[in-house]
């Protein structure tokens, strides 16, 4: 139903023949033409607008997200591919605290985990004018001057406290007492993905863990704070000469240092370590903190290791896959864990 400039009423009961076509020749349903009927039932229930058209979004990891267009205004229906992730209440509760920060963001009308059409939940909100970051042909001046735009959006945000580290479910305190004590656990977590992949084994871990969980501990100073969780150019909607931050299903409570760290590794990832020295000026002079901002550059390359083998648990082959490997070899060799490898990354 990728349809365009076709009238609702026609295209929905085009969909209800088709639906009944395939009952009658007891066929299975596609899945595909299945969810954009249901997508189109569900949003016109939900919202009381009727559809002039769906696109689909392109190059979507984990979820599917949807472009629907009405007569009045655009709005975003994304699809959960995970039960468990974001957490339930998550959103809605970002949603309000952005609301009450006065931050700008795209306005949430429906998170939805109860309805047996899409049974791993879905979600409603405004779809924002503008253009992602990652699709802009920008010069080098002109990412430098977009990088010192988002770091003086991120020190509103981190300016949200919040109660307890780590994941964020109905807005309730998260449950662990100190940031280093989260990222030992969830790197735990990660270990058995790691081990199954071949990127390290279980005793190098172990080690490695200790090593990271020891010098962040000075982190635990810090309060923890509403930390977007996937900061690049590709959650940041261009308008003008405004920025607004998107996609929050990976925030999570923790202090503001390991934000910042997960963009800066993600940086180095994709545009290599001259520009992305560059890129981080640019961020930190506009971003504004009360605390020890030197602290974030002592934890900083150990984070990038931490970083750097939570991004194999999702890439486990291919071009990225090796550069990953390569620039988490070289935050090994500058935190001197290196030795910590039995063999190479």
């Amino acid at each position: 139903m990728k349809y365009l400039n076709v009238e609702a009423d026609f295209a929905k009961k085009q969909n209800e023949e088709v639906l009944r076509w395939y009952d009658n020749m007891q066929k299975t349903i596609p899945t595909w033409y299945l969810k954009d009927y249901l997508i189109q039932k569900t949003f016109e229930e939900q919202v009381g607008s009727k559809i002039r058209a769906i696109h689909q979004f392109e190059n979507v990891q984990n979820n599917s997200v949807y472009k629907i267009e009405t007569d009045t205004k655009p709005y975003i229906f994304k699809v959960y591919t995970k039960r468990d992730w974001p957490e339930d209440g998550k959103l809605p509760f970002i949603n309000q605290k952005l609301n009450d920060y006065k931050i700008p963001h795209a306005k949430m009308l429906i998170f939805n985990r109860d309805d047996n059409s899409f049974s791993n939940g879905f979600l409603i909100e405004e779809c924002l004018p503008g253009t992602t970051a990652d699709s802009l042909c920008l010069s080098k001046h002109e990412t430098m001057s977009l990088f010192e735009k988002l770091g003086n959006l991120i020190s509103k945000i981190h300016g949200i406290e919040l109660s307890g580290y780590g994941y964020i479910g109905n807005g309730n305190p998260a449950i662990w007492n100190t940031f280093s004590e989260f990222m030992y656990d969830v790197f735990n977590d990660n270990s058995p993905v790691i081990i199954e992949n071949g990127f390290a084994n279980e005793s190098e871990l172990r080690k490695i863990n200790k090593t990271i969980c020891n010098k962040i501990k000075c982190c635990d100073i810090f309060p923890p704070t509403l930390c977007h969780g996937d900061l690049s150019l590709k959650n940041v909607i261009v308008h003008s000469d405004k920025i607004t931050l998107i996609d929050w299903d990976d925030a999570q409570s923790l202090c503001w240092v390991a934000d910042i760290a997960r963009l800066t590794f993600w940086m180095r990832l994709e545009y290599g370590e001259e520009t992305a020295a560059l890129y981080k000026t640019a961020f930190l002079t506009q971003y504004e903190t009360m605390y020890d901002r030197n602290i974030f550059y002592e934890v900083e390359d150990i984070l990038h290791v931490w970083y750097g083998f939570d991004y194999l648990t999702f890439f486990n082959k291919g071009e990225k896959c090796e550069r990953i490997k390569a620039l988490l070899h070289e935050s090994l060799v500058k935190c001197g864990l290196e030795n910590l490898k039995e063999k190479q990354i």
